[in-house]
């Protein structure tokens, strides 16, 4: 089992100081409230999506911060899914570029 919390988790709702909750397998388990430390528990800061393994990702030609969010709509539980880290990105985000500084680093992929 692992847990990756952050600041905050899109999926299909922004989820504020939430993990999420993966099996052994990669599949996804659910979006947990983070009430208090939890052994085992990765943090991260900015923004966790996470996109169904089956999916190439991030699809050429995604502009706006919408198109980035609505790749996690797919996802069910148990799904297999990949996580990413949008560094910089949070709900009062207005649209997604690389003009603060982050160059190509806004991507991570967990």
């Amino acid at each position: 089992m692992r847990r990756i919390a952050s600041h905050y988790i899109y999926w299909k709702k922004w989820y504020r100081m939430h993990y999420l909750e993966l099996d052994a397998e990669g599949r996804f388990v659910g979006v947990f409230p983070l009430e208090q430390e939890i052994a085992n528990t990765e943090f991260y800061d900015g923004t966790l999506l996470f996109v169904p393994a089956t999916m190439d990702f991030p699809p050429a030609g995604m502009q706006s911060l919408s198109e980035w969010l609505a790749v996690t709509d797919p996802v069910t539980e148990p799904s297999l899914v990949h996580i990413y880290r949008l560094i910089g990105i949070s709900p009062s985000t207005p649209e997604f570029g690389t003009d603060n500084g982050g160059r190509d680093c806004h991507i991570q992929r967990l």
